[in-house]
């Protein structure tokens, strides 16, 4: 048998364990275990109808939905894109500044790869999304991750400066955050790009829970001055806002040169995102779908009744996220105690644990860069979250 070499690129990142932890949630309960399984980042709501008519009207007038589109997307969905942006954000948009991609990982993917070389610098808050180093990696880049768990995990212009290098290439910047769902402030931002002028530091700002804000506002990096525009490529999509995780479109924009080069990149890789998936986009775009302020009410009560029941287990201090639809209570308390005969050395330990006897799946906090906390996802049904708060509450009063 031919002894075949992986390429060291690969070897520098390890697979999502979001993924992997899904995945085993979904194995134990085909084993008829009664997982309550919040490790997903996934809306538990259908994509509205009226955005599935869409798609199902044009697969069944056939023509364009069968065939290739150009690279960057369709020009009218390139148009829906722009209009989005400057109805919500203010920003204004040229059709070559704007790229369709494949959900709004291969954007950032995209964006990472056009502006990463071997040895360059990356700036990462912590907690961070878990991709966002491995693709660093991947481009030969070096993640440098910053702790915000004492800032309201927001990055702050002192912790960005201390941080900075020559080597210093691009700034991630994510609100609402995934795994904290902290919401960044204006007057933070701004501070923020007020430290960056006079550098030659890109941005990327993913803004996929945009529309999921429950306490403050959103506001956009690039929105916040002219030099804040001509360094951010903003990174955003339809996944979560309106419950179209798999039909898999993101979509960037930022200068012309970045978006350039982001689709060279994409068009030796994936070509255009699925073209039936960018005709439901458009109608998604077009206007807000009716069901968003009814699911944005429903998330902020499942927010409210986990951060208060985790808050009520014995050793553990949950911080109440302005966004997204996530909770990253604190668990460092019940690292190094017992439940049962197993004893909790880690937070990775802490998962593996709560999966197996309390049958609540969650992720861990050194995933995300910051260790002792757990993910747990609130998008999840009444049912499902009152299960997981009972059991966790049962759990922490088992150990010792």
């Amino acid at each position: 048998m031919p002894n075949l070499r992986l390429a060291r690129r690969v070897g520098r990142i390890q697979p999502s364990a979001t993924l992997a932890l899904t995945a085993k949630a979904k194995a134990l309960k085909a084993e008829g275990k009664d997982i309550v399984a919040l490790t997903a980042g996934e809306p538990d709501f259908e994509t509205p109808m009226a955005i599935r008519q869409a798609a199902i009207d044009a697969l069944q007038k056939g023509g364009v939905v069968g065939r290739y589109t150009p690279v960057a997307g369709m020009p009218d969905v390139i148009k829906a894109v722009a209009d989005k942006f400057r109805r919500d954000n203010g920003l204004e948009y040229k059709p070559e500044q704007i790229l369709l991609s494949c959900g709004a990982k291969h954007s950032i993917f995209n964006a990472i790869g056009a502006l990463v070389d071997d040895g360059d610098e990356v700036i990462v808050p912590a907690p961070h999304w878990v991709s966002y180093p491995e693709m660093i990696r991947f481009f030969g880049g070096t993640p440098v991750v910053v702790d915000t768990s004492k800032t309201g995990f927001v990055l702050t212009a002192q912790q960005l400066k201390a941080a900075i290098t020559p080597r210093t290439r691009l700034l991630i910047v994510n609100s609402p955050g995934n795994p904290t769902g902290a919401v960044w402030s204006g007057p933070a931002q701004q501070e923020i790009a007020a430290a960056l002028q006079g550098t030659d530091i890109a941005v990327i700002s993913d803004e996929i829970y945009e529309k999921l804000v429950y306490d403050g506002a959103h506001v956009s990096f690039a929105g916040l001055s002219a030099d804040a525009y001509a360094r951010t490529i903003t990174v955003n999509g339809v996944a979560k806002a309106y419950a179209m995780t798999g039909w898999r479109i993101g979509y960037s924009a930022g200068p012309v040169a970045v978006i350039k080069a982001m689709n060279a990149l994409q068009s030796h890789s994936t070509s255009n995102p699925a073209t039936v998936a960018q005709i439901a986009t458009l109608k998604a775009l077009a206007q807000d779908p009716q069901e968003l302020p009814s699911w944005r009410k429903q998330y902020a009560a499942r927010r409210d009744r986990m951060v208060s029941g985790l808050n009520a287990a014995k050793g553990a201090k949950c911080a109440c996220p302005g966004g997204a639809f996530y909770v990253f209570p604190d668990f460092s308390a019940w690292i190094g105690k017992r439940h049962g005969e197993t004893l909790i050395k880690d937070d990775s330990t802490l998962c593996e644990v709560l999966l197996q006897n309390a049958l609540v799946g969650g992720v861990p906090g050194s995933e995300f860069g910051a260790p002792g906390f757990v993910r747990f996802s609130y998008a999840a049904s009444d049912t499902e979250i009152t299960k997981a708060i009972e059991r966790l509450q049962k759990f922490a009063s088992e150990l010792s």
